[in-house]
């Protein structure tokens, strides 16, 4: 059974992730509703991590995409503009993973606007042998079907063991 503190702080990262898509959101009327092909996609882009196909989980990106990490951990950027920058880093990172999965636990398209909010678990396993578990919220922005952005909101610190495993933290780091 999760804290009091735990279920606190899960929904106050609900809420501000509901709060940034209502923010981000186009006004109403001049974007059209979220519809169930960007919630599919949204879905079908934890579906691909969780099968580690990074090929085929680029196939989702816009060519100007971009990822934007409020809290990054040291050493893992704040932003990565662009769909090859995304792919080429998603490579690097999951060939540190042995295995790694997700499970959606709730999904939340915005009306009247391109955003699509999803919470999500993550358990991995390294192949250091470390294990990575962490409570996610992720905003999602859609143009034409392809993601433009991804807002990712989690615990930086749980992050850390991800980041530091990367060769070029490791190298740094001696």
């Amino acid at each position: 059974m999760a804290s009091r503190s735990s279920k606190v702080r899960r929904l106050a990262l609900l809420f501000a992730a509901v709060t940034a898509t209502l923010m981000v959101g186009a006004a109403p009327g001049t974007a059209g509703a979220a519809n169930d092909g960007d919630t599919a996609t949204a879905r079908e882009f934890f579906a691909l991590l969780s099968s580690m196909d990074v090929e085929g989980w680029a196939g989702l990106w816009a060519d100007d995409g971009r990822i934007i990490v409020p809290y990054p951990p040291e050493g893992f950027p704040a932003t990565i503009d662009g769909k090859t920058e995304i792919v080429s880093g998603f490579r690097d990172l999951f060939d540190n993973f042995e295995r790694f999965s997700t499970t959606l636990t709730g999904v939340y398209p915005a009306a009247d606007s391109d955003a699509v909010t999803v919470e999500y678990l993550v358990d991995a396993q390294l192949r250091s042998g470390a294990r990575y578990t962490n409570d996610n919220i992720a905003v999602f922005r859609f143009r034409g079907g392809k993601i433009t952005e991804y807002h990712d909101y989690f615990d930086p610190r749980r992050f850390q063991v991800v980041v530091d495993a990367l060769p070029a933290a490791s190298e740094s780091d001696r």
